[in-house]
């Protein structure tokens, strides 16, 4: 199955003490892995260098379909406040942004097209561990649940999201910005704001 139309699409981090590089397993209902995506290693250096000289942060990933196929990149820059992260296909066409709100209390974010118009929105609860995913109607059109780590997990890096689709044919670009959003709201929210390494 392709990850783009896998539903539930669970993201999982592995069980890591000290998370250096990211890195992430996608799986689907059946629990078969059908993605991968990963950190460069050599942007671990780079970025850590970078945000001792500079105080932001950038994060490149790649996202592999289950025969290694390389599907999309993204790519989070962050500055001291909020953080934009660009979602691109393997020749360079951006497919869009997801640009984190600058808001208290709740996370939230806003999707964009390639020329910047707006396809939606995610809005996270108090506890940052249910984002819903509307378009730009204010319609839900998904929904990304944070699991809480088990006693194995608790001094770990590892985190679980569960995204599940509420329509099977959202149009692009927002379906694949919709799928990005299970690393994107990690990569931003969680890995970010530690200042570790971050679908």
């Amino acid at each position: 199955m392709d990850f783009l139309a896998a539903n539930p699409l669970l993201v999982r981090q592995p069980k890591n003490l000290l998370a250096v590089n990211s890195e992430y397993f996608c799986f689907d209902h059946t629990g078969r892995q059908v993605a991968h995506v990963r950190q460069d290693a050599s942007d671990a250096g780079s970025r850590l260098l970078q945000q001792f000289a500079t105080g932001s942060t950038r994060d490149t990933l790649f996202v592999g379909d289950v025969y290694g196929h390389h599907r999309l990149t993204i790519h989070k820059s962050w500055s001291w406040m909020t953080a934009t992260t660009a979602v691109s296909l393997p020749d360079g066409r951006r497919v869009g942004t997801i640009e984190q709100d600058l808001t208290f209390f709740r996370a939230a974010f806003t999707l964009l097209d390639p020329w910047k118009r707006r396809l939606g929105t995610i809005e996270g609860d108090l506890l940052g561990r249910d984002f819903r995913i509307n378009d730009h109607h204010g319609h839900e059109v998904a929904r990304v649940d944070r699991r809480l780590p088990d006693l194995g997990e608790l001094f770990t890096a590892a985190d679980t999201y569960v995204l599940h689709h509420r329509y099977a044919g959202l149009p692009e670009p927002l379906r694949t910005l919709v799928v990005a959003s299970g690393v994107t709201i990690d990569l931003v929210l969680r890995e970010g704001s530690s200042g570790t390494a971050f679908l």
